[in-house]
C-alpha cells in the first residue's frame, strides 16, 4: 500500500514538475512574440518616419526632375527596407487616382518593386502573393496583366480576389474574357468583385464586353447588366437588339442596362413596348427605365400598370413618383382605385410630399 502510494507521489511530482516548465516555456513563448511584435512596430515607425518625406515628395512631385530628385533619395534604402517602402507608395492610392499613381508606377520600376511584386506572385506563401497582386494592380504595373490573370486559377480564394481587384484597377479590356470566365464559379463576394473590377474598367470596355457575348451567347444577360454598370453608352444599338432576346432574363437585363444608361427618343420606343411583355420582369425594368428617363410624356402608359403583377406595379409607382407633375397628376387620379393601385398612388403621393385628397404639401 505504502508503495503504491510513493509511486504516485512519485509521479505527481513529475507531472509537475513537467507543467511548470511547460507553462513557463508558454509564458516565454508570449512573452517573446510580444517582443518580436512590439520591435516590428517601433522598426515600421521609425522605417515610416525616415522614408515618408521622400515617398510624399515622389508622389506629390510636379515635374519629372522632382520625380527624380524623390527616387534617387529612395534608392540607397538597403533591400530589406523594400516593403515597407512599397506600403508606404501604395497605400494613398487606395484612395487616389491620376498623377500620384503614374508617380508612384515611376517609383516602384526604378527601385526594383515592381519586379519583386511580380516574383511575389509565386511564392509559397498566399498572403504575399495576394498583397503583391494588389500592389501591381493600385500602381497600374506594366506587364502585370498575364500574370494577375494567371492568379485567377490560384487555390487559394484571398489571391484569387486579389487578382481579381488587381485587374480591374489596370484598365486593360484584355482582362474581361477571363473575368467572365470566373463568375459562374465565384462566390457571392466574389462575384460582386468582379462586377466591381469589370466596372471599374469604365465605358471603353464595352466593345470587350459585346464581343464576348457574341461568341458566348449564354452570357447574354450578364453582359447586358454590366454594360449598364460600366455607363458604356456606345453599347446600346446591341442592347436594343438585346430587348427582343426570346429570352425573358436577356431582355430584362438590356432593358435595366438601358434605363441605366439613358433614353434617346429610339430607345423610348423600345422601352415603352416593353411594357406590354408578357415577362413580368421585362415589364418591370421597362417602367424602371421610364421613370429613369424623367420622360413625362410616359406617365400615362406607366398608370396602366400601377394594378400589375407586384413586381411591375411598384416599379410603375416609383417611376411616376419619379417624373414630376405629370406622374403626380396620374397618381392622384388613382388614389381612390381600390386594390393595389389605389394603395400605391397613395404612397407615392405620400412620399411626394402631396396630400392625397389632392392638395399640395403642408
Amino acid at each position: 500500500m505504502f508503495l503504491l502510494s510513493d509511486f504516485f507521489r512519485d509521479y505527481l511530482y513529475i507531472f509537475l514538475g513537467a507543467s511548470f516548465i511547460a507553462l513557463g516555456g508558454l509564458f516565454a513563448y508570449v512573452l517573446a512574440r510580444h517582443a518580436v511584435a512590439s520591435w516590428r512596430e517601433q522598426r515600421d515607425e521609425r522605417l515610416r518616419v525616415l522614408y515618408q518625406p521622400d515617398v510624399d515628395a515622389a508622389l506629390a512631385a510636379p515635374t519629372p526632375a522632382d520625380l527624380e530628385a524623390a527616387i534617387a533619395r529612395l534608392r540607397p534604402a538597403p533591400s530589406r527596407h523594400l516593403p515597407q517602402i512599397g506600403a508606404l507608395l501604395i497605400r494613398p492610392l487606395r484612395v487616389t487616382s491620376g498623377s500620384p499613381v503614374d508617380s508612384a508606377r515611376a517609383a516602384a520600376v526604378a527601385l526594383g518593386l515592381t519586379d519583386r511584386w511580380l516574383k511575389d506572385l509565386g511564392a509559397h506563401a498566399w498572403w504575399r502573393q495576394a498583397e503583391a497582386a494588389r500592389a501591381l494592380g493600385l500602381v497600374r504595373a506594366e506587364g502585370a496583366l498575364r500574370p494577375l490573370l494567371a492568379c485567377l486559377d490560384d487555390p487559394h480564394e484571398e489571391v484569387r480576389a486579389a487578382a481579381v481587384e488587381a485587374l480591374g484597377h489596370l484598365g486593360d479590356p484584355g482582362c474581361v474574357p477571363a473575368l467572365l470566365r470566373a463568375l459562374p464559379d465565384a462566390s457571392r463576394h466574389q462575384r460582386a468583385r468582379v462586377v466591381e473590377s469589370i466596372r471599374e474598367l469604365g465605358p471603353s470596355v464595352a466593345h470587350a464586353l459585346v464581343a464576348h457575348a457574341r461568341v458566348h451567347p449564354d452570357d447574354l444577360a450578364i453582359v447586358a447588366e454590366l454594360i449598364g454598370f460600366t455607363g458604356a453608352a456606345s453599347a446600346a444599338d446591341d442592347l436594343l437588339a438585346w430587348s427582343n432576346h426570346d429570352d425573358a432574363k436577356v431582355r430584362a437585363a438590356a432593358l435595366q442596362a438601358l434605363g441605366s444608361l439613358g433614353l434617346d427618343d429610339r430607345a423610348y420606343y423600345y422601352v415603352l413596348r416593353a411594357l406590354g411583355d408578357t415577362s413580368d420582369a421585362v415589364r418591370a425594368m421597362a417602367a424602371r427605365a421610364l421613370g429613369r428617363s424623367r420622360r413625362g410624356e410616359a406617365a400615362p402608359y406607366l398608370a396602366q400598370h400601377l394594378g400589375d403583377e407586384w413586381l411591375v406595379a411598384a416599379h410603375a409607382a416609383t417611376a411616376l413618383r419619379m417624373l414630376g407633375p405629370s406622374g403626380e397628376r396620374e397618381l392622384k387620379a388613382r388614389q381612390e382605385t381600390p386594390g393595389l393601385a389605389g394603395v400605391l398612388a397613395r404612397q407615392m403621393l405620400w412620399e411626394r410630399g402631396a396630400r392625397p385628397d389632392g392638395g399640395g404639401a403642408g
